[in-house]
């Protein structure tokens, strides 16, 4: 080491000076790859995950705010779901949908001409872990006034005894104005396991 002192002690200012400073880059740029990159790198991840941090505390703030809506929309689709699964029967379950459809119709003096049962739909409406789930018909003829069938019609959707009606046919009755012949089909679900 005393013979590299001798030797910069040898040279002149200007020389030792662009040593110097050779060096202090050296150091600089070594110092910037080894060490000031990774750090970079560290600083640069903070900002993304800092950044990330501010929207969720947004995001959680207005979801706080929104809270009671939230509540609201989970009711109404748990009012549907309950809805929708009180519309469907088993296969077993027919002859009880036929028996209160006719104790609706009598109810509300409605006289039933006919209420026949149609084959299930062969092919599922849909398919899921539940089992698959069908239409059936049932074809229905009833006798009776206005007001009387939309008492009948209103107090069958209620009780979601059907899922659809389809067909509806009013014929006058010429014999009786106040009675109308009125053929329609309602549609059931049936749920297959």
């Amino acid at each position: 080491m005393n013979p590299a002192i001798e030797k910069l002690k040898e040279l002149e200012a200007k020389f030792l000076y662009m040593i110097l400073l050779g060096i202090i880059a050296v150091v600089a740029v070594a110092d910037y790859a080894l060490v000031m990159r990774s750090q970079m790198g560290l600083v640069g991840a903070l900002n993304t995950r800092t950044v990330q941090l501010k929207k969720d505390i947004t995001d959680l703030a207005t979801n706080k705010q929104r809270r009671a809506q939230f509540n609201a929309q989970l009711e109404i689709a748990k009012q549907a779901r309950n809805n929708f699964e009180a519309m469907i029967h088993h296969k077993n379950d027919v002859p009880v949908v036929l028996k209160n459809v006719s104790s609706i119709a009598n109810e509300y003096g409605v006289k039933i001409d006919q209420l026949a049962p149609q084959a299930v739909s062969a092919a599922p409406l849909v398919k899921n872990e539940d089992g698959k789930y069908l239409t059936m018909n049932i074809a229905v003829r009833v006798s009776c006034g206005f007001h009387q069938f939309g008492k009948f019609l209103n107090r069958l959707e209620h009780d979601r005894l059907f899922w659809q009606l389809e067909d509806l046919d009013i014929t006058g009755d010429p014999k009786d104005v106040q009675r109308q012949d009125i053929k329609m089909n309602m549609k059931i679900l049936i749920l297959e396991k």
